[in-house]
């Protein structure tokens, strides 16, 4: 009950765009589910042939333009990610702001958002290219957001098998509430043992998708993901956002996660083809090394910058 007094509290202005909506809206169903469970997979969110471009380009260009930052864990297992805050006029720049996505995280989240971070996880054939457990909103907390209102929207671009190494979500773990993490390798993952404990009281699920179903996922649902043991690849994009009143208390650091208004776009944008490229001259992050950075990639201990999540 304090949490909900303190956040009506924070009155935050925003543009508020009435003439553009998603004719795909979310159901109360679909609602209650992520309420309940910590996550909802919506099938058919978008159509194949909208993601098809973004599909091809990683097929034809895997390296992402050289953006992906690589995580390795503490058995030496790596996976790759590109991110980005900016949103161009590529394709990577639009879907974010896509009416379909963004009433629906407005919709799960209860109040109006803004943009947190976008990326694409891409795991090639017959890699051992696994994301350990994890909870996201530890990462965003120390990011400077005091409240979990922050989810992802991960859209499958090509299909997710178990044998890919589909995303794999633990059942109400969001009403856990944030849980450390500990440091394995360049990475932070949830302690093993504490995981343990976890899978023998809830229910993890294999959330195997077809190219253009999207999963929305709780800040605070842990998650992971094993190797891609197939031949085919599995490619994630994940787009990130935070309630307008959940912006980080701390600048410094933080000044690409603050708030911007997010202009939304028409849900026909991708199949009336009105972008510039699918991510030719896109503005990713950074790529992070050890040698920029003695200890961290991406996933830094408390006080040292940014923090993201994958999966």
């Amino acid at each position: 009950m304090v949490n909900q007094i303190n956040r009506q509290q924070i009155n935050v202005s925003t543009p508020f765009c009435p003439q553009i909506s998603t004719t795909r809206p979310l159901s109360p169903e679909q609602i209650a589910e992520y309420h309940a469970e910590g996550f909802v997979i919506v099938r058919g969110f978008f159509e194949p042939e909208e993601l098809e471009p973004l599909r091809l380009a990683c097929e034809v260009d895997p390296d992402i333009q050289g953006a992906q930052t690589s995580v390795t864990d503490d058995q030496g297992r790596t996976f790759q990610v590109a991110s980005w805050s900016e949103l161009s006029n590529t394709m990577l720049g639009v879907v974010p702001r896509m009416a379909r996505v963004v009433d629906a995280a407005e919709a799960l989240l209860g109040q109006e958002c803004y943009h947190w971070h976008s990326k694409i996880v891409r795991k090639r054939p017959q890699t051992n290219s696994v994301v350990g457990f994890h909870q996201d909103y530890w990462f965003w907390y120390h990011d400077g957001c005091l409240f979990p209102d922050i989810l992802t929207c991960t859209i499958a671009v090509d299909q997710h098998t178990k044998e890919n190494g589909c995303l794999q979500v633990v059942k109400k773990s969001h009403l856990m509430g944030r849980i450390d993490q500990v440091k394995r390798g360049n990475d932070y993952c949830t302690d093993p043992q504490r995981v343990e404990k976890i899978l023998a009281r809830l229910e993890m699920v294999h959330c195997e998708m077809e190219m253009g179903d999207a999963l929305f996922l709780h800040g605070n649902a842990l998650h992971w993901s094993d190797a891609n043991v197939s031949e085919q690849p599995r490619t994630i994009l994940h787009c990130t956002y935070n309630a307008i009143a959940n912006a980080p208390f701390s600048v410094e650091g933080q000044e690409h996660h603050q708030y911007r208004p997010l202009q939304k776009l028409p849900d026909s944008i991708l199949k009336e083809g009105s972008y510039d490229s699918v991510f030719a001259n896109h503005e990713f992050h950074k790529v992070e090394t050890d040698e920029k950075r003695g200890t961290g990639i991406f996933r830094r201990p408390p006080g040292q910058g940014e923090f993201d999540s994958f999966a």
